[in-house]
């Protein structure tokens, strides 16, 4: 049995096995698709829950997805409000850190969130 590599377009690892029959023919088996995105740690993924917690305590619809990229262009992480909703979209692509620093950036934006926050510190 032997393994081949090749790196597709969309940056991901792709893993072909193939297989050698009896009769000398090559039977492809198996296509695997790793994600080369970095691991959460522990903390990383309770940070960015308690964030998420914090964000939607006030409101807000956070949610992680595959943001959509072209040629020349891409969509960024954000927030944007439809009728009475609020809603913050984390492209899924970036880096944990990324991530976190951009819903810190958000809690720390919003005047509501940040005297919540001076409140609960004075308070301890």
């Amino acid at each position: 049995m032997t393994m081949s590599h090749r790196q597709s377009r969309c940056n991901r690892l792709i893993s072909l096995v193939f297989i050698v029959d009896r009769a000398g023919q090559i039977i492809r088996k198996a296509k695997k698709r790793k994600s080369l995105r970095p691991a959460w740690t522990k903390e990383q993924d309770a940070r960015y829950r308690d964030l998420v917690t914090q964000l939607e305590t006030k409101g807000f619809h956070v949610r992680r997805e595959e943001l959509k990229r072209g040629h020349c262009w891409k969509v960024v992480s954000g927030s944007c409000r439809s009728q009475s909703q609020k809603f913050i979209f984390v492209d899924s692509r970036l880096a944990p850190q990324e991530q976190i620093s951009f819903l810190e950036a958000q809690v720390i934006d919003d005047p509501n969130l940040q005297s919540g926050a001076d409140q609960v510190s004075q308070a301890a």
